[in-house]
Formats: structure tokens, C-alpha cells, sequence
């Protein structure tokens, strides 16, 4: 089990990393996304998000607690995506992975600072609805449309898109 400590000290540590942020490289357009792949990309969505709303919203009490509830399919997302980005980038594939990562926070903080109200309103409810759902729930959720699309990733060709 992950301590609170180190996840909290994990969103400070991503959140710092955002004010020396690297814009998106036009090489993630090497990566997409095959249908079995998009729950995993969305879980990074959702947890991007709420990341951010740990600290701006001081939520961090409810992200620690999604974390540890639902640790094992995020980490698998995590893996996913990892999986994803060494297929497209090989070697370059960690600092590709972490630019886009830090695209989705960079993306999350600047809805948090423009609309901080309604923002943190949101994620409040996100963590409210997560908190209270099984892990197949919580599956379905991530499957579902309240994160599809919001990834930034091209689906892949149909000739990829079956491996």
C-alpha cells in the first residue's frame, strides 16, 4: 500500500514539475490508441486532473483516498500507457510519456486557475461519484464517456488497431 505521505509528496513533486513544463512535442502524434487501450488512457486523464485538484482545491484528503481504493487499476493504466508509449518511442519512450503527462497536468492546472470555482466543484464530484463505486464501476466509469476523447491521442489505423 502506497503511504500518504509519498502519494502527496508525488502530486507536490508533478506539480512543481509543471512550472518548468516542456510543451507537447509534435512526435506524439506517433502514439495512438487502440480500443483496449482507452481506459487505461483515460484513467491518466481522470488522475491528471485530480492530481491537480489535490493541491489547487485542497482535495488531497479524497485524492489519496481514490488512489488507494482503485491502486491497482491505475497502476495497471499506468502500465498500459507505458507500454504504449516504448511501442512508439522506444528508447525516447520515458520522456515522451512524461511530456504528455505533463501536457494533462499543465491542461488541468490551467482550467483550475481560470475557472477555479467551477473547477474545483467538479473534480469534488468526481471524487464524491468515484469514491462510492467497486472497481468494476469504477472500470466502466473510466471506459465511459465522462473521460473519452479527452486524451489528446489519435485513434489508430485500423491495421494497428487489432495487434
Amino acid at each position: 500500500m502506497v503511504g500518504r505521505g509519498k502519494i502527496f509528496g508525488s502530486v507536490r513533486l508533478a506539480l512543481f514539475a509543471l512550472a518548468f513544463a516542456v510543451p507537447a512535442s509534435s512526435a506524439q502524434a506517433a502514439v495512438c490508441v487502440r480500443p483496449g487501450d482507452e481506459p487505461a488512457v483515460n484513467a491518466r486523464v481522470m488522475q491528471s486532473e485530480l492530481m491537480v485538484a489535490a493541491l489547487a482545491c485542497d482535495q488531497a484528503a479524497s485524492y489519496n483516498a481514490v488512489v488507494r481504493k482503485f491502486q491497482t487499476d491505475l497502476s495497471a493504466g499506468g502500465m498500459a500507457l507505458k507500454k504504449m508509449f516504448r511501442e512508439a518511442y522506444g528508447v525516447g519512450a520515458d520522456r515522451e510519456l512524461g511530456e504528455y503527462v505533463t501536457v494533462l497536468a499543465n491542461g488541468a492546472a490551467h482550467r483550475s486557475a481560470v475557472e477555479k470555482g467551477r473547477f474545483c466543484n467538479a473534480t469534488a464530484g468526481v471524487f464524491d461519484k468515484v469514491i462510492a463505486m467497486d472497481r468494476a464501476e469504477f472500470r466502466e466509469f473510466i471506459a465511459g464517456p465522462a473521460y473519452a476523447g479527452r486524451h489528446g491521442l489519435a485513434a489508430c489505423p485500423r491495421d494497428t488497431a487489432e495487434r
